[in-house]
């Protein structure tokens, strides 16, 4: 916990430069497989209001239980489908990276980090997430992740923040796509890092209790959905996805990320995006080694366990960027700030 004074905002230093970067975001307006499933299965449920408990629209697997876990963004879609066209799915799509990129933006705004240097973060972090805004459920754990990490950001560097807004937001989230499960990792991992660094420090564990129990609460909320007919099958499906050894095999962005940036033809667009990754997770380790400091130990903690989710599995890249920008702007930050201060006495002498 630590005082930045002297924070700059984006949001108001340049909200033309926010605008650029989640044009950049948004800018892959491909539609994906899987697209025109989810419209078709949220006009089942709007019409409806059920899904039948089997998929009769798989020919590999007749009959095989239906995991309906993204029923909230299937219904977002077919509504915003039916009622404006693909320009509604684009603006869906364009709403997503527009909350997504402001939320990051607020996080790095925590840090104190110079203008320029949050302006340069948030368009290598807009570029990453160029091909994984697509029109998918996905789109809506980037907006959430990315709320989330700003709230961890405030409570980080101001000392407090509301946290308990978490409970509603992964409440939501657990019905948009099984993604919400990196909310709770976030929260975890933040809680049992603070928890240990107030300990070392003499503060006492009441701080970390908090967010671990607001946690908790989060994590039992997702049961609420239970309710919901379509949403019964929330965790099933997550923990089969994470469980089922054929995920990774089977699923191109299920693969890890060293697999891909070495398998990628060379010189093509996916390798330099892959190298481009490979140089921000490397920026983020290097600033964060030069200037350690146990003020952030959670958010650190937090962006270290997103960045072993990215190496681990492609589709977590964006998560990792997401997570990573706050820390590396306030490292960034720091290593810039000794010049600074000789630059400004230098000139005052």
């Amino acid at each position: 916990m630590s005082a930045n004074p002297a924070r700059v905002s984006l949001l108001r230093y340049s909200p033309a430069l926010i605008l650029f970067a989640i044009v950049i975001a948004d800018a892959l307006q491909h539609s994906g497989a899987d697209l025109w499933g989810h419209v078709l299965w949220g006009r089942e449920l709007l019409a409806h209001d059920l899904l039948p408990r089997v998929n009769p629209y798989s020919y590999s697997a007749p009959g095989f239980p239906w995991l309906r876990h993204e029923w909230l963004s299937e219904v977002l879609m077919a509504s915003m489908f039916d009622k404006f066209g693909p320009l509604g799915l684009k603006l869906l799509k364009f709403l997503c990276a527009a909350g997504t990129i402001c939320f990051i933006v607020l996080a790095e705004s925590e840090t104190a980090a110079p203008a320029f240097v949050q302006a340069a973060i948030l368009m290598v972090v807009a570029l990453i997430l160029v091909p994984a805004m697509q029109f998918r459920p996905q789109l809506f754990d980037f907006v959430a992740l990315s709320a989330i990490v700003a709230l961890l950001a405030r409570h980080n560097w101001r000392g407090s923040a509301p946290l308990w807004i978490v409970i509603p937001i992964v409440a939501v989230w657990s019905n948009f796509h099984g993604g919400f499960f990196i909310g709770l990792v976030a929260m975890g991992v933040y809680g049992a890092t603070s928890l240990l660094s107030d300990i070392l420090a003499g503060y006492g564990p009441r701080r970390g209790l908090g967010i671990i129990a607001i946690t908790a609460a989060a994590a039992a909320s997702t049961l609420c959905t239970f309710l919901i007919p379509p949403a019964r099958d929330t965790w099933y499906s997550l923990i089969s996805e994470l469980l089922n050894p054929m995920t990774r095999l089977q699923i191109a962005d299920w693969k890890p990320l060293m697999v891909d940036l070495t398998t990628m033809p060379g010189g093509s667009i996916q390798q330099k995006y892959f190298v481009l990754v490979i140089l921000f997770f490397a920026a983020a380790v290097v600033s964060v080694v030069l200037t350690p400091k146990r003020a952030d130990a959670p958010l650190v903690a937090v962006a270290a366990v997103m960045l072993a989710a990215a190496f681990a599995a492609v589709r977590n890249v964006p998560i990792a960027a997401i997570a990573i920008a706050p820390v590396i702007a306030n490292h960034l930050g720091l290593l810039l700030r000794p010049r600074e201060v000789t630059t400004a006495r230098a000139a005052s002498a």
